[in-house]
């Protein structure tokens, strides 16, 4: 028998698949046929063409599963259409869950993600959190609203397991995280404010998506979360793999005006802003959350964030993204 991985030519979901594969699973993947494949392939991965707009196309690529990994999702803090988003996460994740129940998938492991989890300013959010009431982006929005659809399926017999992973980074990441750790070896970021996010390791989202598979409890959250830092921490940390100078902490408001400013020269650009007004808000609000119940219960064991981050600014200088060699790659 199979698994099927809805997103598994993305960032996370490719993630997911690789630990599948190293775990000796039949993995399957659910693409468009205009998606990138050949690095699936190579691993074995069989492709099912469809996609997530399209409900039959999903009951055809589940057949002979035993698991569905619904990962398939639209993530920007810049630059999308809220109503695609809006359809993609929340009509998307209904599609699958139909189909999942459909033809009896025997568990269903539903990427969501911690932003969903709403915390007040200055708490630390955890499963049970109640969420504050008010969105400080529009992917929190609809992945929260998408969340809500997950757990309907509870009350319809659908065994769903909602991993909700912090901020993921790692090599390969060209997101709204990666961006900003380029950004700031290249100099391009003129300051940072008071704030703080928290990070999990690309790997160690996709082997949390297996471990909760196979040690989560049926109707559970479990948050992946490696490290709360502050951005001064981590601004300091990648002073020390790179070799840059640290930039100045500037007042908030500051910070503010820059990314509204960005946010208007990039509306002629094209290019994402340094600073976009979403992530301003997002940090500044502070993004903390516990990963201690994933830890606990399914037994994740986190990457050191230096450990994480030299991986990852390598990968970037290998990848010609860095304007000069990072001192975590000059070899001894």
């Amino acid at each position: 028998m199979s698994v099927l991985v809805t997103g598994g030519t993305g960032f996370v979901g490719g993630a997911i698949v690789r630990a599948l594969v190293k775990q000796g699973e039949r993995v399957r993947v659910l693409a468009r046929r205009t998606s990138k494949t050949e690095n699936l392939t190579v691993q074995g991965v069989e492709i099912a063409y469809g996609d997530i707009l399209d409900k039959e196309s999903i009951k055809s690529a589940l057949k002979g599963c035993t698991t569905l990994y619904h990962a398939a999702a639209l993530y920007d803090l810049w630059g999308l259409d809220e109503k695609t988003l809006m359809e993609t996460e929340c009509e998307g994740t209904r599609n699958a869950l139909d189909a999942a129940q459909a033809v009896n998938i025997k568990k269903v492991i539903y990427t969501s993600t911690a932003v969903a989890i709403g915390e007040q300013k200055g708490k630390i959010g955890t499963e049970t959190t109640k969420h504050r009431g008010y969105f400080l982006s529009k992917y929190e929005q609809a992945k929260y609203e998408a969340e809500k659809i997950a757990l309907s399926y509870l009350d319809k017999g659908l065994p769903i397991i909602i991993v909700n992973p912090a901020s993921i980074y790692g090599p390969g990441d060209l997101k709204p995280t990666g961006r900003a750790i380029i950004d700031f070896i290249n100099g391009r970021m003129p300051g940072l404010f008071d704030g703080s996010n928290s990070l999990v390791y690309i790997d160690d989202a996709g082997i949390g998506h297996t471990l909760a598979a196979d040690k989560g409890r049926v109707g559970e959250r479990y948050i992946l979360s490696g490290n709360i830092v502050t951005l001064k921490e981590w601004g300091e940390l990648l002073c020390q793999l790179s070799g840059v100078k640290m930039v100045p902490i500037i007042p908030a408001f500051l910070a503010g005006i820059y990314s509204l400013f960005g946010e208007t020269v990039s509306r002629f650009t094209k290019e994402p802003p340094v600073l976009s007004r979403e992530t301003f808000r997002i940090a500044s609000h502070g993004f903390r959350v516990d990963g201690s119940k994933a830890e606990k219960e399914l037994g994740i064991v986190h990457t050191p964030l230096e450990e994480g981050l030299r991986k990852t600014i390598i990968w970037y200088w290998e990848q010609g993204l860095l304007k000069q060699k990072p001192d975590c790659a000059i070899k001894d």
